[in-house]
Order: C-alpha cells, then structure tokens, then sequence
C-alpha cells in the first residue's frame, strides 16, 4: 500500500486529488496539510508516508522550503511538486530542493496515478510538458556551468548513454539509438547514475548537459 500525503491550501485541489486516488486499490490518502508547516508536522507524526502531492505557493510555509526541510526529518516522503506554474524556473527549484516529480496541476487523473506509482518505486518523474524545458534552461547557461567527467570513470559507451538521456531519450530510444537490448541498456543507465552520483534521470540529464555532451 501506497501511503500519500496530499498539500495545498486549496480544499477544492485537496478534495480532487482524494478523490482520484481512493479509486486505486493500492494507494492510501494518508495525511492531507493547507501549508508546508502543517505538512512537515504530518511527516513527524506518521513516518510511514511514503509519497507527498506538494504545492508550491502556500501560506506559512511554501512547497520548496518545505520540501528542503525534510531532509531533517528520518524515514521522510518522496514529493511529487503538484502546480499551476510551468515555468522551468520553478520545475529547477523543486528539484534543487529535493523533488523527486514534478507535474502540472492540469494533468490527467491517469497520469497522477502514474506519477505516485513511478515515484514509490523510487525513480523520478517529470510532467512531459515541462521536461523540455528545463533541460532547455540548461542548456542556456552555457560553459559558465561546464562540469568535468574525468573523474566519474565512465566507459565510453556509458558516457554515449549519458549523452542520450541529457538529449531527453528513454531507455527504449537508447536502446534503438544504440543497438542494444534494453536489460543492457538499464544496466548501463544504472552505472551512469552511481557513477556520477546523480539521484534519477533528471540530474543525469543536467549533469550530460553541463558536461556539454552531445548524441
């Protein structure tokens, strides 16, 4: 059983959310918070949550810095940043703070589902409308953000890998860029991510960018 968190000021979004997620039989609505404070207090109080729905603008204590302070609080929830606001600015800021998702409040029930699934198994996810532009953002800031890979001891074909998913690829798409099977081209994905010491596809990306590599 999924345990979740759901966080908005907005009773109306808090009620939606409830509502499509009771429908699944594997996902429990745990604990639901109007602000960041009541939202960190929940944390400390049931330590088996396993996933916040986050917003970020909220009275008291806003999305981001609350989602920086659980990083002072054991056994805390992943959080998915649910939010009106697509602007890639925001979409970095969450995952500097910790995020493991990010989605628009505009987003199918399917996909909300999808994204609470996806970041209880422990990867990370990113709305496919907003993903573009953030590696965009990244790609803008240019050699003054060059990062050097000498020192992660990457093969070349995990350095070809790492090229992949900073171009925005799926496993499936490196695999058929790369001609390999895909229990191959997971293998190498998780090498790329232990050796650079990225959290998910998502710093991956940023770090290939940085690095300036291309396909």
């Amino acid at each position: 059983m999924i345990r979740v968190a759901i966080v908005d000021d907005q009773q109306l979004i808090r009620d939606g959310f409830g509502l499509i997620l009771r429908t699944q039989p594997d996902i429990h609505v745990a604990a639901e918070a109007a602000d960041g404070r009541q939202f960190l207090d929940a944390v400390r109080r049931d330590p088996r949550i396993d996933v916040a729905l986050v917003d970020i603008r909220m009275p008291v204590l806003d999305g981001l810095q609350a989602t920086r302070e659980l990083a002072a609080i054991p056994h805390a929830p992943a959080v998915i940043v649910v939010t009106t606001f697509d602007d890639d600015a925001y979409v970095l800021d969450a995952i500097a703070s910790g995020a493991r998702g990010f989605l628009l409040k505009r987003c199918s029930a399917a996909d909300l589902i999808a994204a609470v699934r996806t970041v209880a198994a422990g990867e990370a996810i990113l709305s496919a409308e907003v993903t573009g532009a953030v590696l965009d953002r990244v790609r803008a800031t240019g050699p003054a953000t060059r990062v050097d890979l000498a020192g992660c001891q990457l093969t070349p074909r995990e350095v070809d890998v790492l090229a992949l998913i900073g171009a925005g690829l799926n496993n499936n798409e490196i695999a058929d860029r790369l001609y390999l099977s895909m229990s191959t081209v997971k293998t190498h994905v998780t090498n790329v991510l232990a050796k650079t010491g990225s959290r998910d596809r998502v710093g991956a990306a940023i770090l290939a960018i940085q690095a300036g590599l291309t396909p």
